[in-house]
C-alpha cells in the first residue's frame, strides 16, 4: 500500500469523526460546520484519488464538490439566519 493511500485512510477516518459530530451535534451551527469539515476532507481526498491514479477528472470532481460545498454552507447559514434569497 503506498503512502497516499494510507493518508487517505486517516482521513477517510476523520471524516467518520466529523460526522459523529453531524449526527449528534447539539446545536444545528455544530452540525453546519461538521458537514463543511467533512466536504472539505473528502475534497482532499479525491485530490489524492487523482494524484495516486493520474487520473485528472478527480480534480474536476474536488474542484465542483468544494464549490458546491461553499454555496450550500452560504445558502444553508443565510436561511439560518433568516435573511432572505435573491
Amino acid at each position: 500500500m503506498s503512502l497516499l493511500a494510507y493518508i487517505s485512510a486517516i482521513l477517510i477516518f476523520i471524516a467518520l469523526m466529523t460526522s459523529y459530530r453531524l449526527f449528534v451535534g447539539p446545536t444545528i451551527y455544530d452540525r453546519l460546520i461538521s458537514l463543511n469539515v467533512t466536504g472539505v476532507v473528502l475534497t482532499i481526498v479525491f485530490i489524492i484519488m487523482s494524484i495516486d491514479t493520474d487520473m485528472g477528472f478527480y480534480v474536476d470532481i474536488a474542484i465542483s464538490f468544494t464549490l458546491l460545498n461553499f454555496i450550500g454552507t452560504i445558502a444553508f447559514a443565510k436561511y439560518l439566519e433568516g435573511g432572505e434569497f435573491i
